[in-house]
C-alpha cells in the first residue's frame, strides 16, 4: 500500500490522529514539508490546522503536490471550509486528486502536549479513514 500520512499542525491532538492513522496502515507519517518528498503515493493523508494564514512551506507544499508526487490526497481538517478550498484548489491545479470526504475535527488547545483524542473522536476518524482507504485502493 503505497500511502504516507503528513502533518501541518502544532496540536497534540490532531498530531495523535496522525498517529493513529499512520499505524493502523502501517505508513509513514512526516511533517510538511516532509523529509523526503512524496513519489507516486496513491494516497496522501493531510492532517492539518487550516484556522489561520497559511504558512509558506505549506503553500509550497500544496503547489507542488502534482499526480506524479500524490494521486489522491486526503484532509483531515481542524479549520474553516473556506481555507480547505484554497488548499484544495492549490493541489488541484498541482494534479493530484483532492478527496471530497473531508474530516472536520476540533483540534483543541494549540499546545503539542494535549494529545488526547476522545474515544468519539477515534471512532470517527477509525471510519472515515476505512471508507477513504477502500475507495481509493479497491477502486481500478
Amino acid at each position: 500500500m503505497k500511502m504516507r500520512v503528513l502533518t501541518a499542525t502544532g496540536k497534540g491532538k490532531m498530531l495523535s490522529i496522525g498517529n493513529i492513522i499512520a499505524s493502523k496502515y502501517s505508513c509513514g507519517i512526516d511533517k510538511i514539508p516532509p523529509a523526503y518528498s512524496c513519489e507516486r503515493e496513491k494516497l496522501v493523508v493531510v492532517v492539518a490546522s487550516l484556522k489561520s494564514a497559511l504558512p509558506n512551506d505549506f503553500v509550497l507544499f500544496c503547489k507542488d503536490l502534482s499526480k506524479e508526487r500524490a494521486q489522491n490526497v486526503a484532509f483531515v481538517v481542524d479549520g474553516t471550509e473556506a481555507n480547505f478550498k484554497k488548499v484544495a484548489d492549490m493541489i488541484t491545479a498541482a494534479g493530484a486528486n483532492v478527496i471530497d470526504d473531508v474530516l472536520y475535527i476540533k483540534g483543541g488547545l494549540p499546545f503539542g502536549f494535549l494529545k488526547n483524542v476522545p474515544d468519539s473522536d477515534k471512532a470517527a476518524v477509525d471510519a472515515w479513514i476505512e471508507k477513504i482507504v477502500s475507495s481509493v485502493f479497491q477502486s481500478k
